[in-house]
């Protein structure tokens, strides 16, 4: 599944996203999640700025630092996102 957050205009240096997105896994052994991020341009095409990807199963729950990398893979320090994480298991089959 593919989501993305609003552009924020005009703050290139500490935007702030506020947003949830939800994702509903059918085989998380095999899932990966990516963060790109982008330089939103009206214009002509988006300017990348990073990225980083891991496996689901090494996600934790909780308020972490996604330090980004360039498309070499090299670090680009000190940029990095911080989210919160939160995992939750599907409701099961109803009961009668």
């Amino acid at each position: 599944a593919h989501q993305e957050t609003k552009y924020i205009e005009n703050n290139g240096f500490n935007p702030h996203w506020d947003e949830t997105l939800q994702f509903q896994l059918h085989v998380p052994q095999l899932a990966l999640v990516r963060f790109v991020v982008e330089d939103y341009d009206k214009t002509s095409r988006n300017d990348f700025v990073g990225q980083f990807t891991l496996a689901f199963a090494n996600i934790k729950p909780g308020y972490r630092h996604i330090h980004l990398l360039s498309k070499d893979g090299t670090g680009i320090p000190p940029s990095s996102l911080f989210v919160h994480i939160r995992i939750t298991e599907p409701p099961g089959p109803k009961q009668d």
